[in-house]
């Protein structure tokens, strides 16, 4: 049976009983809305192609990864993420992208659609650090906007920021996770935005 515990955290990580009794936690699209984006063309909503991130060595699977010392990573024995967190990354990322008015789709492949910008993004570190009873979650990301036509760099971003974790478990760590998640997606829409609109000017 499926069961969906600790209520409180609606707005954050859900976490899920699976089959095997694990506890299993996923990232939710954070609730971000942008402005329209002034053009002179006719276009006001634009197409993106954007992959799923890689991840580093380490952080390419679904285990929930913790750290008691810099030198040593460990995964959680009874708690999971729902999928990778590159790949849910990649999912919260697109879904946030499509609820803004400025997005007309997001897609894996430009093929010869008009792309106004390539987004690709790869996670660097998600872990838990402990020290004593103390713990925070830490996200490491970066990503890069390209020029669909001759992949020219239009913008560059590294996430890097820790998130205090009130309760040294897995659940606490998922929390805080959804917390930076939260951020750096919407650092993420904003710099897309803005590539967007610095390549409308130019064009204009």
């Amino acid at each position: 049976m499926l069961s969906i515990f600790s209520a409180t955290l609606a707005s954050c990580s859900l976490p899920i009983r699976a089959p095997e009794q694990q506890n299993v936690f996923r990232f939710n699209s954070p609730n971000i809305q942008t402005p329209t984006i002034d053009s002179t063309s006719s276009e006001s909503a634009f197409l993106i192609q954007m992959r799923t991130p890689r991840a580093a060595e380490g952080f390419n699977t679904q285990s929930m990864m913790y750290s008691r010392d810099a030198l040593n990573l460990a995964p959680y024995r009874d708690s999971r993420w729902l999928a990778t967190p590159a790949h849910m990354l990649g999912d919260v990322i697109e879904q946030t992208l499509l609820k803004q008015p400025w997005v007309a789709g997001v897609v894996p492949n430009s093929a010869n659609a008009p792309v106004a910008a390539n987004l690709s993004c790869r996670l660097i570190r998600l872990e838990h650090d402990i020290d004593g009873s103390t713990g925070k979650a830490h996200l490491v990301m970066s990503c890069l906007w390209t020029t669909p036509a001759n992949h020219e760099v239009q913008g560059h971003l590294r996430f890097d920021q820790t998130q205090a974790i009130t309760r040294n478990d897995a659940t606490g760590f998922a929390t805080a996770s959804q917390q930076l998640v939260n951020q750096a997606v919407t650092q993420i829409i904003n710099q897309t935005r803005a590539v967007i609109v610095k390549s409308t000017k130019a064009n204009s």
